[in-house]
């Protein structure tokens, strides 16, 4: 969209005062933990070879294209045997060097594990693991230390009920938590214990059991790397509610298809999640399992992926084929760096959002429609997922404001019935007539930019990250439009930039049905 002018202040407002909130809150009060502002980014993996050379081609090949990448994950198998915290280094021959590469590139490590502890492995170098003795002889197993099979061979998760067991656990993890590893997928074993089995509570449920489990890594994350994260599940088909809305500072509703049918169910999964109020749940971009993405769903699956909490593209589904844009063309290819670049465009805002859930509740994904698939990202942005090969989708703007859209400019009423066509690398998107966005740039580094979409009075008040962590200054934007004055109240020294969206063309009529 054009810009009326641009405006840009320098304001010298001596010492920041504003201190970051504490990770940790009371459970009672339901309100999710704040995300890491690098968290809402790009974040890429393999499931294919997993060894070094996998991990550094799937990187490079995005950095060497333009489309940034914020993390790698290192997924299973990656150990000597599962969870003995050993690098397989046949696999991995110098991970210390790999990490650091990694880190070079502005790219941080995350380490797949789940909690057990075998004694019989698939695809690792040994089968039985060093510590599996241990943890039956100290019972610090759950199930009565009784091994059960599970997707990646048989044996003793960890009872993490039990603190002795957990202050075991975290010496283990002690190994491999370092410099350039910023935090976990931590997958779902539990779910193959038994519905019920003793723990060190007494006969536990599994659904209850495993809160214990994310808890547990959470806050060794957290307490070792404030600015770490574990990518959990929050709501999932497979298991319900997993992770505790208090301690999940990234939800991964994963494990479908590539196909329209699994990028459909995930929606389901990442809008009930949001419901339930996790606040910074992300999309598993083209899905994990077959079949594969062709090109439109891969494209589809990237622009909803990036009005959620953050793109996680990865799975053995084709990770070195489907999964990467630019096999699939350059229109494919272009349609994801914009998705990438938008997404990370926005981590103010979303950073902001979420911070606010962690102090009142509530969840960065808001208004979710299943039925049409739309939702609003925040309070002030909104989309409609295609889900299909029909690119001609009718749907409903929020029944609240006046509605801009972005590509075209045009102004529209509150609960609008749209009807267009959208060509593969556009899809419905619109912004809140009188919404300030706060955003970033890479053409304006270090400034602090706020997008104005202008409708009379207007003020927001924002929480914005001091860095790439969970710190944050809290600033107050206004702007009149009849004076065409910006007024801000800040905490902080900064350059900040307002950027004054053209005023938009209305639209006409209830309905409106065009081709873009």
């Amino acid at each position: 969209m054009k810009q009326l002018f641009v405006l840009t202040l320098s304001l010298l407002l001596g010492a920041s005062v504003c201190m970051s909130q504490p990770v940790s809150i009371n459970p009672r009060t339901m309100c999710p933990p704040i995300t890491p502002a690098w968290a809402f980014g790009h974040i890429v993996w393999e499931d294919s070879i997993n060894t070094t050379q996998g991990a550094e081609r799937i990187v490079n090949e995005y950095l060497e294209r333009g489309i940034p990448v914020d993390a790698i994950i290192i997924d299973s198998p990656w150990c000597t045997a599962y969870n003995d915290f050993k690098w397989d280094t046949q696999r991995y021959a110098d991970p210390a060097s790999m990490i650091k590469g990694f880190m070079q590139k502005g790219v941080r490590t995350i380490l797949w594990l789940t909690g057990f502890v075998n004694e019989k492995c698939k695809d690792t170098p040994s089968q039985r693991s060093a510590a599996f003795d241990e943890v039956g002889r100290n019972n610090y197993g759950a199930n009565s230390n009784r091994s059960v099979d599970w997707w990646k061979g048989k044996g003793i998760h960890i009872d993490f009920t039990n603190e002795d067991a957990v202050a075991w656990w975290y010496s283990q993890l002690d190994k491999v938590f370092t410099e350039g590893v910023y935090g976990w997928k931590v997958d779902n074993g539990d779910t193959y214990l038994p519905p019920f089995f003793d723990t060190s509570k007494g006969t536990m449920a599994n659904k209850d059991f495993c809160h214990y489990y994310y808890d547990a890594m959470f806050d060794y994350t957290v307490k070792n790397r404030t600015d770490g994260i574990t990518i959990a599940r929050p709501y999932s088909f497979q298991g319900g509610l997993e992770s505790n809305i208090e301690k999940n500072n990234m939800g991964w509703c994963g494990d479908f298809s590539g196909s329209w049918d699994g990028l459909c169910r995930q929606i389901n999964d990442i809008y009930r999640s949001s419901r339930y109020g996790y606040a910074a749940v992300a999309c598993e971009v083209g899905g994990f399992f077959f079949p594969k993405s062709n090109a439109a769903q891969l494209a589809r699956y990237a622009q909803f992926g990036c009005m959620t909490a953050c793109m996680i593209n990865g799975g053995e589904n084709g990770p070195f084929s489907a999964h990467l844009p630019w096999n699939h063309g350059t229109e494919v290819e272009e349609t994801y760096r914009w998705c990438v670049n938008w997404l990370k465009s926005l981590v103010p805002y979303k950073f902001s959002t979420v911070v606010d859930a962690h102090l009142h509740g509530g969840s960065l994904i808001k208004g979710t429609n299943l039925e049409e698939r739309s939702h609003l990202l925040g309070n002030d942005i909104f989309t409609k997922a295609i889900t299909s090969d029909n690119n001609k989708v009718t749907y409903h703007l929020p029944d609240d404001g006046a509605w801009v859209d972005y590509w075209t400019g045009e102004s529209f009423q509150a609960g609008t019935e749209v009807t267009r066509e959208y060509p593969l690398g556009k899809f419905p998107l619109f912004i809140r007539s009188g919404s300030i966005i706060p955003m970033t740039d890479p053409s304006m580094p270090g400034k602090r930019i706020f997008r104005i979409y202008p409708n009379g009075k207007t003020s927001r008040r924002f929480h914005l990250p001091k860095g790439d962590g969970i710190e944050y200054f809290d600033c107050t934007v206004s702007y009149d439009q009849r004076k065409g004055r910006v007024t801000l109240d800040a905490d902080v020294s900064a350059d900040f930039v307002f950027i004054i969206e053209k005023k938009s063309v209305p639209a006409t009529g209830k309905h409106i049905e065009k081709r873009i």
